[in-house]
């Protein structure tokens, strides 16, 4: 059985970003993505390709690529190693980076 570990490696701020808070036109600052780094999600096959729960959409869909890629067998063998990939949620203002591996 296939299953792919998502892990949270690194959460970035509007600070990080763009060099400040970024903040609304109601005066609240955006606040930082929910995630917390260091947390695991563990994708198997009876959940097919069914995002995890407690998993951000818009991360899932920006990571979605690299983890297909991995659950059929594809690699960046040469750049990140058999069975790894790392990708980042496509949020411009507090991206958020993941370390994805393929285990059997």
């Amino acid at each position: 059985m296939v299953k792919i570990k998502i892990t949270v490696i690194k959460k970035f701020t509007p600070k990080d970003v763009i060099g400040e808070d970024f903040i609304r036109e109601t005066g609240e600052p955006i606040p930082p993505c929910f995630l917390k780094e260091g947390a695991v999600y563990l994708v198997d096959e009876e959940m097919h390709i069914r995002m995890p729960e407690g998993f951000c959409p818009h991360a899932w869909y920006g990571i979605f690529k690299d983890f297909w890629m991995l659950k059929w067998g594809g690699c960046y063998e040469d750049w990140t190693g058999k069975d790894v990939a790392y990708a980042t949620c496509p949020d411009g203002i507090r991206p958020v980076c993941f370390k994805l591996e393929r285990i059997e």
